[in-house]
């Protein structure tokens, strides 16, 4: 026995082994008390309460995603675009809206707890997947073979067939009708005289592990599409150019525009001949409708609406031209009979809202032909700095700055997009099809055969009995097998023919 007078200094830190137990130094301590939180955690994780409640937050936080407008986090990264952009919503939310932008519903999807919920499931899908590995191990190549004569008393799915044949040959019958059903049958290992055991599917588990991993890919996908996707719209003026910008080069033209309605005046199609330019060559250029968008480079260009855009040119006193575009007139005012756009003056702090004529109101306040010009500035809300009203074509004074209102023209309302999740998504889906497929189609099924004599001596009884949840399926298989076994035991009836049978 090793007594406590020959244990060094050194030793007591590190930590030694006795005859009598360990004595732990502080080295030790840490050691145990690592393994043990990782250990905590990892139960944790594979706990499907915690992995309920991780679903039930997850799908909280994709309703609110799904019901709030969602914009990209260059928006509110830029002040001038966040405030434009909160104008816009008060008309949907009203005073809801600070709420909803304080709390961050307007950009959910690329937010931190966004992520962090979507960090948390994952590992608790992977925490369960690996859990579950070692069980499905054991059920393909380590089952248990071995049951007590007791068990086939007692089992959920029993029967018993009686015959004259030798044990070998009873074992050969169960066999036989066994594979017929795609059963393994493997030789009790305890008891190989009288034990069999047989099992159909052990590698279907691999259907919960692929739909396990299938459920991961999709969400690693659904981060990449919300952080690195592209929705957004453009108003491109027929006969006029914008640049598709994020650093590709390309411009769109639009071409062409025309709409159709129904009797009741509903459109019923509209189509934009739209041209990708790089530079001076064409890249692709095709007629675009809702559900047939051009794809380019891994872009696609889908028609989304359409409307009346104002051609306005904007200069300084000096005569510098400092905006001339198309500007969509994508609102209405609150009575419904004024058409209403805007626009920024770059390179400064002032906005220009320009108001016309509704298409169809005779009610506007706005004389047909002119629109009423209200310079703002970008800080500030309230009433316009300046206001004028400006007849087609002749240039008026607002602010320091002269505006010439041209002309009215359609534009294209043309939606944006590039997904660089989808390839994961639809990998992801598809092994969530395959593995659930797997599970439900291919259920994993076993039982267990003995064959023994009878009390009496006389024959020989085979045993068989299974354990598994009510399946109105699987019962239904059991009792074939079983009338399918006292077939293959049943010797053929011979006839025989009395004299004067003709």
């Amino acid at each position: 026995m090793t007594k406590l007078s020959d244990i060094s200094e050194h030793d007591v830190e590190a930590g030694v082994h006795t005859a009598d137990g360990v004595i732990s130094g502080e080295r030790r301590d840490r050691d145990v008390a690592v393994s043990e939180l990782f250990h905590w955690i990892y139960r944790l994780f594979y706990s499907k309460t915690v992995g309920l409640i991780l679903i039930l937050v997850f799908a909280f936080l994709s309703v609110i995603g799904s019901l709030v407008v969602q914009v990209e986090p260059a928006v509110f990264a830029d002040p001038a675009s966040r405030d434009s952009f909160l104008t816009e919503m008060r008309g949907v939310y009203g005073g809801w809206t600070p709420i909803l932008s304080a709390l961050g519903f307007f950009r959910l999807f690329t937010s931190p707890i966004f992520y962090t919920v979507v960090a948390l499931l994952a590992a608790s899908i992977i925490a369960c997947t690996t859990h579950r590995i070692p069980e499905l191990w054991r059920r393909m190549y380590a089952p248990r073979l071995h049951v007590n004569r007791t068990f086939f008393g007692k089992a959920r799915y029993r029967g018993r067939v009686e015959t004259t044949a030798s044990g070998d040959e009873a074992f050969d019958a169960v066999t036989a009708v066994l594979r017929r059903h795609r059963f393994r049958v493997l030789v009790d290992d305890k008891d190989p005289a009288h034990g069999r055991y047989a099992d159909r599917y052990a590698w279907s588990g691999l259907g919960t592990v692929i739909a396990h991993i299938s459920f991961v890919i999709i969400l690693l996908a659904f981060v990449v599409s919300s952080t690195w996707g592209i929705d957004e719209d453009m108003q491109v003026p027929v006969g006029g150019t914008v640049e598709v910008g994020h650093g590709t080069g390309l411009t769109l033209h639009a071409l062409s525009f025309r709409d159709s309605y129904t009797a009741d005046g509903r459109p019923s199609d509209y189509v934009s001949e739209l041209q990708l330019r790089d530079g001076d060559t064409v890249v692709a250029q095709q007629e675009v409708r809702v559900n047939q968008p051009l794809n380019h480079a891994g872009f696609r260009f889908h028609q989304a609406s359409f409307g009346i855009a104002s051609d306005v040119l904007v200069s300084t006193v000096a005569g510098e031209s400092v905006f001339h575009d198309s500007v969509p007139m994508r609102w209405t005012s609150n009575d419904g009979a004024n058409a209403v756009g805007l626009f920024e003056i770059p390179d400064s702090d002032f906005e220009i809202v320009v108001v016309t004529a509704a298409s169809g109101r005779p009610d506007s306040t706005v004389p047909a032909g002119s629109a009423l010009i209200e310079l703002y500035r970008q800080s500030e809300s309230g009433e316009p700095l300046d206001v004028a009203q400006a007849t087609q074509g002749s240039p008026v004074t607002v602010g320091g700055y002269t505006v010439t209102f041209e002309r009215e023209r359609q534009y294209t309302g043309i939606r944006l997009r590039q997904d660089p999740g989808s390839v994961w998504m639809w990998v992801g889906s598809t092994l969530l099809v395959v593995g659930m497929s797997i599970t439900f189609l291919l259920p994993y099924r076993r039982l267990w055969i003995r064959v023994e004599d009878t009390d009496d001596g006389a024959a020989r009884q085979v045993l068989l009995g299974a354990v598994s949840r009510f399946d109105a399926s699987y019962q239904r298989m059991f009792e074939s097998v079983i009338t399918q076994v006292d077939q293959e035991l049943t010797p053929p009836r011979t006839e025989t023919k009395e004299d004067g049978d003709g």
